[in-house]
């Protein structure tokens, strides 16, 4: 009988618990949405520090919130380890995202440049056909694969819908798969392709997605670890950063 009650406490107790935890929820969820009924809450979380909620927005941003929504910051969060350096605990929580969202995505829907023999890393870019540096990193293609590194491709227009980049990526991502690297490299050396478009083109999609990651230019590189490193790095340093480096 003793064990009974105890049992039946201690499941008395979690109920409280969660329904406690899911007041709280709404509470900030509520509160926010006064702010603002657009506000886009996605999830909404401990913190990784007592005292606060993590609350994540469609758009990838973070707010530290307390328990009813009332005061909110936003930034970084920042841990101070035993020996000193510091880990920012924001950043983590985006790579963590950032490797969901990568994998979420259809491999068909990206322009993959393999390795001819083994794949010993891969990497993630996003990407324009215009912009110089893009160019620049697209002609290490070769040596990059070389070193066993598989380059994936996501589309991103930095003149955003309708520009011209715009038409010239969704004609390469409209074409016949078998197609699509032959066109990319073409388009990427500033020659002109033929015109396509299709009803299932995945560019601005990807345009979208890589604003949510936190890409404000190009080429923006996602590590297999979640990391987001914008900008041009050359082959050697590429391979460095991977693990690959001979």
């Amino acid at each position: 009988m003793r064990k009974i009650f105890f049992t039946i406490v201690a499941m008395a107790l979690l109920s409280f618990n969660v329904s406690a935890e899911e007041s709280k929820e709404a509470a900030i969820r509520s509160a926010l949405s006064a702010l603002n009924s657009q506000v886009p809450i996605v999830a909404v979380a401990d913190a990784p520090f007592p005292g606060l909620y993590e609350v994540t927005l469609a758009s990838g941003e973070k707010l530290y919130v307390n328990e009813v929504g009332s005061h909110f910051i936003v930034g970084e969060v920042y841990k101070v380890q035993p020996d000193g350096r510091l880990v920012n605990l924001t950043e983590e929580g985006k790579k963590a995202q950032r490797i969901e969202q990568v994998a979420a995505i259809d491999p068909q829907d990206m322009i993959i440049f393999p390795p001819a023999g083994e794949t010993r890393a891969h990497l993630t870019v996003f990407t324009d056909t215009d912009c110089f540096y893009c160019r620049k990193l697209h002609k290490e293609i070769a040596q990059i694969n070389e070193l066993g590194i598989e380059v994936r491709y996501l589309a991103f227009p930095r003149a955003g819908a309708g520009s011209k980049t715009h038409r010239v990526m969704d004609s390469i991502w409209c074409a016949d798969k078998a197609d699509q690297p032959a066109l990319f490299t073409k388009a990427k050396s500033g020659q002109s392709i033929p015109s396509l478009s299709c009803d299932n083109s995945p560019v601005m999609s990807q345009y979208a997605l890589g604003q949510k990651m936190g890409v404000t230019g190009t080429p923006a590189l996602i590590l297999p670890d979640g990391s987001l490193v914008p900008g041009y790095m050359p082959a050697g340093q590429l391979a460095q950063m991977l693990g690959v480096a001979n």
